[in-house]
């Protein structure tokens, strides 16, 4: 009802003075309350849109023996389309003393210029005990004896488990910063890919890139005798890579017979007239010196049992002793681990301090 009066006001009086377009007002939800309850006080200002309020910046008392709790709040409403505000500060008071307090007018700057609340009065009443009841009030009890149940010792248990961990690691450190023993590592080994698998595998890919049928001859027959000069590079033991095609014929009729590397004379010869004297092979020509590089390789390949192609692991001793560095290492981790095993062990003794004291 106050509030509608308030604004009653403001919308009947838009052209007052300036001292008369701001109203302070001050009320508390009770006047009259038991020792320890607790009542608000709402200080609310009612001026122009846009004009700057300021509540004076109480501490923990309003007046001595009158106290404020936290939070202390301040709405603002806007009225008569904006043109109007209400800015409101709410603050909870309490009192722990049978007494009656006066509050005095309470200080607003709006815009600079001082305004004053009006006066206001608060009761607090103490409990009468009846003589014939006093006995009724008992003083505390003692402590009860509850207990311990497994969520209250679990936490304590984990900064146990972590402190010994933690000691056990540093321990370990230690030693090991002490012994200097050589280091043992275990290295897995990737097999080789066999020669004859890494050829087939690039002869099929270059037939599947349609090199073939590709209209640059020159670049087909000089990946097709690259991928036979390395696979003979591996397979034979000589530098391949670097041999003309004659050279290549020469050391392989050392091991086998000519007539088996008649193909492969055909294959090199119409290579080397391709790249170098500008020959143009028909298109059967090109599949069937393909299938003569994969029979080539199948015909020399040296076949790898299937344990041969598994990954193997070996231990590997370093003789050399460990190096300043890596001994300062070891000796850097044993410290701070032992640091936090020590904080973890002094944490479970505290949770077990507070738990069972």
């Amino acid at each position: 009802m106050k509030r509608f009066l308030i604004y009653l006001c403001l919308g009947l009086i838009p052209a007052l003075s300036s001292a008369q377009n701001v109203i302070v007002k001050a009320e508390l939800d009770s006047m009259m309350m038991w020792v320890g309850q607790q009542t608000g006080l709402h200080v609310e200002v009612a001026c122009d849109a846009g004009q700057e309020v300021t509540f004076p910046a109480y501490r923990d008392t309003i007046v001595r023996g009158l106290e404020i709790l936290p939070p202390v709040t301040t709405d603002t409403q806007y009225v008569n389309d904006g043109q109007r505000m209400l800015v409101t500060r709410n603050y909870t008071l309490t009192c722990f003393d049978s007494t009656l307090i006066y509050i005095p007018y309470i200080p607003v700057t709006v815009d600079g210029e001082e305004y004053q609340s009006n006066r206001l009065a608060l009761a607090f009443m103490s409990y009468d005990i009846p003589e014939e009841n006093a006995k009724q009030i008992f003083g505390p009890k003692e402590n009860m004896n509850t207990p311990v149940k497994f969520y209250e010792v679990k936490g304590l248990a984990f900064y146990w488990i972590l402190a010994a961990i933690a000691i056990v690691a540093a321990i370990y450190l230690f030693v090991r910063y002490r012994d200097d023993k050589p280091i043992i590592r275990r290295i897995k080994i990737e097999p080789k890919v066999p020669a004859h698998v890494r050829a087939i595998s690039d002869i099929e890919e270059l037939r599947q890139s349609g090199g073939p049928h590709s209209e640059d001859s020159k670049a087909y027959y000089t990946q097709l005798t690259d991928i036979l000069r390395e696979y003979i590079n591996d397979r034979f033991g000589f530098n391949a890579t670097e041999m003309t095609s004659y050279e290549i014929l020469e050391h392989l009729e050392e091991n086998r017979d000519k007539e088996s590397l008649s193909e492969l004379r055909d294959l090199l010869s119409t290579a080397d007239m391709v790249k170098f004297a500008k020959f143009k092979p028909m298109l059967n020509e090109n599949d069937q010196n393909l299938i003569n590089a994969l029979e080539f390789v199948n015909d020399t390949k040296i076949e790898v049992s299937p344990e041969e192609l598994q990954p193997k692991e070996e231990e590997t001793i370093i003789e050399e002793k460990r190096s300043k560095g890596a001994r300062m290492v070891l000796l850097t981790a044993g410290i701070v681990i032992a640091a936090a095993g020590t904080a973890f062990f002094v944490l479970a003794v505290l949770k077990l301090y507070y738990l069972f004291f």
